[in-house]
């Protein structure tokens, strides 16, 4: 780390030397998913961070999870390598706590109730929203930590225009992209084709073990066309293969050396998402309409040396009307006081699909579920908008559960001297138990548990934003502290092999600090810091495994004058992490803390020519050898080189 401080430092010196007139940062003006509607960055009382197209292609982020890593209040563990399960924890929150959706389509996978973002690649994002906090009030079950929404990239200039890249790596790795978008006055059409490949490493560490290679394919396509003035339709489809290989996890292992071996396991990922949707105008723009369907299939296969152990398939049907009206203005866009409602229906399925996985014939059976959803949003500014409102609630109707109400309220208020900002937030948020909780699984290892009840949590934040040096500085700092009730965990039967999940008695709480520090000291040179410290504990009070107690990233970018250089570093320092200790005689009963880290990562770019950009990067830059769940070994040090072209 103090290696990594001295050459960001030497740069920063280096760098200020030169300084030329500064412009300011442009701020995200607009949070999609901060509502039922949309709303301007400095009017939203809740906490979120916004990743854009240019900080992914500045920091040559190829996989989605590597931009979370280090945002305030986010928490990224990954089992090894690419490809290995990644998952992501918001403010101290279970991963299925963390609803994310691409384009306004639910990917969770209703088996599991999570997201893994080992299937995301980063090519055709235009930006990541992070929303910290209970969300149920607006999107349901799978938000009480957060939301993750992700926007792909769509048309946006006259004409054709496309790009196409290709990157080679150590490692046997190597990848390419390619995007071809059209648009004119009335239609927009955008089509984009990624895959990325990689021999890996030997995750387990096994002497003589062999590599854990992953492979990705991705299709992306959105559409939109105007259909008058007033009426738009439009939809997306999104395809997903993936095979990732894996190592053996011995439960019960005599030494933590011993927990993963290497074997000869593989995962088949294939992801269908599509979504249709309408949007009109009404009564001259004072009144819009929107009827969204959606419509996702996720099947996965597991295999062990060929031979499978698991297949199984999920889908989730939804379907939701919007209706907002405008209170104090003409049109919707332009008015300060806005309601919205929202009605939506849902239904998911899980299927095992090869007899010879089960014990029991009732397995083969499609388990289906359903949910109706009713949501109601105002949206208020006062004093010419420097004082702002949110609040929204839903009622949720359960087939299998209790109907819940949740609810939420923001507040942001800018201070005269137009620098300043508070905000705070408060609402409750319930998480049903997953299709895999409810029903279980695979003979003889999981066992369902029909009689479970939803998690319900109850959390509040308050923070303040303030812009230094005409808008060159932006420093950022929130408190949050959470509760959450009826904690899904699971207990193991040592005589039989079996797990189950129960309800938790008592209240699991979390609480913490986020802070972020952005400058632009001198023209081409952006300095980031972000910090995020988390106290979160279980009912019995203690440390909740997987969730860092101090997270620390630390971003450098330097553009050189001839304004076709760039130079970057980033810097992530995790310390107090804990897991639980699966070797005997704990088997999880136990928890065991986990070396502190830091990891450095290294990029470089060149304008070639207008239209061709090299690339170069190093993960790992000082070869850290370190562990985000005990037993599995991080990657190690690796370099890529590539070229992207735009026409």
């Amino acid at each position: 780390m103090n290696r990594t401080l001295t050459v960001a430092g030497s740069l920063l010196f280096s760098c200020a030397a030169s300084a030329q007139d500064v412009t300011p940062f442009l701020l995200d003006t607009i949070i999609v998913g901060g509502g039922l509607t949309p709303i301007e960055a400095e009017r939203y009382g809740r906490s979120v961070t916004v990743v854009t197209a240019e900080d992914l292609e500045r920091q040559q982020v190829r996989h989605a999870a590597d931009a979370l890593r280090a945002l305030p209040g986010v928490e990224v563990s990954q089992t090894g390598g690419v490809g290995g399960l990644t998952q992501v924890r918001i403010r101290g929150a279970e991963g299925n706590h963390t609803l994310v959706l691409i384009d306004g389509i639910e990917v969770n996978n209703p088996a599991s109730g999570g997201y893994d973002f080992s299937n995301l690649l980063a090519d055709d994002i235009e930006r990541i929203e992070v929303l910290r906090g209970p969300q149920s009030s607006v999107f349901g079950s799978n938000a009480i930590g957060g939301v993750i929404n992700i926007i792909t990239k769509s048309a946006t200039e006259q004409g054709f225009h496309g790009t196409a890249e290709a990157e080679i790596g150590n490692e046997e790795s190597g990848g390419g992209a390619a995007s071809l978008r059209y648009a004119n006055n009335r239609a927009r059409l955008s089509l984009s084709a990624s895959r990325r490949v990689t021999g890996g490493y030997d995750v387990s560490n096994t002497p003589g073990g062999d590599a854990d290679g992953d492979a990705n394919t991705t299709l992306n396509a959105r559409g939109e066309f105007d259909l008058t003035e007033n009426i738009t339709i439009g939809g997306t489809l999104r395809y997903v293969d993936q095979n990732s290989e894996n190592d053996q996890f011995n439960f019960g292992a005599a030494t933590e050396e011993g927990l993963l071996t290497s074997a000869d396991l593989e995962q088949d990922i294939e992801n269908f998402f599509g979504s249709a949707y309408v949007r009109s105008d009404h009564f001259g723009g004072r009144y819009r309409s929107d009827l969204f369907f959606a419509y996702a299939n996720m099947e996965s296969i597991n295999t062990d040396a060929g031979a499978k152990t698991s297949d199984f398939t999920t889908t989730r049907t939804n379907l939701r009307y919007r209706g907002t009206l405008a209170l104090d203005a003409p049109q919707v866009d332009s008015a300060s006081q806005i309601v919205s409602f929202l009605v939506e229906g849902k239904q998911e399925t899980f299927q095992n699909n090869d007899a010879s996985l089960v014990f029991d014939p009732a397995m083969l059976e499609k388990q289906t579920r359903q949910l109706y959803g009713y949501v109601l949003e105002y949206r208020g500014g006062f004093f010419d908008d420097a004082l702002n409102l949110q609040a929204t609630a839903r009622y949720d109707q359960n087939d299998d559960f209790e109907d819940t109400t949740t609810w939420s309220v923001g507040v942001s208020y800018l201070l005269p001297n137009q620098t300043t900002r508070f905000h705070a937030s408060a609402g409750t948020g319930v998480q049903n138990p997953t299709m895999y909780e409810q029903f279980g699984y695979n003979p003889g290892t999981w066992i369902g548990n029909p009689d479970l009840i939803p998690e319900e949590s109850i959390g509040y934040d308050i923070g303040v934003e303030q812009r230094l040096w005409n808008d060159r500085a932006v420093l950022g700092l929130t408190y949050f502290n959470q509760d959450l009730t009826n904690e899904i965990s699971s207990t193991y039967d040592y005589a039989t092999g079996e797990s189950t999940p129960v309800n938790l008695d008592g209240e699991s709480h979390r609480q913490g600090i986020e802070a972020s520090i952005e400058v632009e000291p001198v023209t081409g040179l952006t300095l980031g810091v972000d910090y995020t410290w988390l106290d979160a504990s279980d009912p019995d009070g203690e440390i909740e495994v997987r969730r860092p107690g101090n997270e620390l990233g630390v971003r450098v970018s330097y553009l050189f004058p001839n304004g076709k250089t760039r130079l970057g570093a980033d810097l992530r320092y995790v310390s107090d992490l804990w897991d639980f200790d699966y070797t005997a005689p704990s088997y999880g009963s136990d928890l065991t803390r986990l070396d502190d880290y830091t990891v450095v990562n290294l990029t470089a770019q060149h304008q070639l020519t207008e239209q061709i950009l090299l690339t170069g990067r190093v993960q790992n830059l000082f070869d850290e050898e370190y562990e985000e769940l005990q037993g599995y070994l991080a990657p190690p040090r690796t370099f890529y080189l590539g070229l992207r072209g735009r026409f």
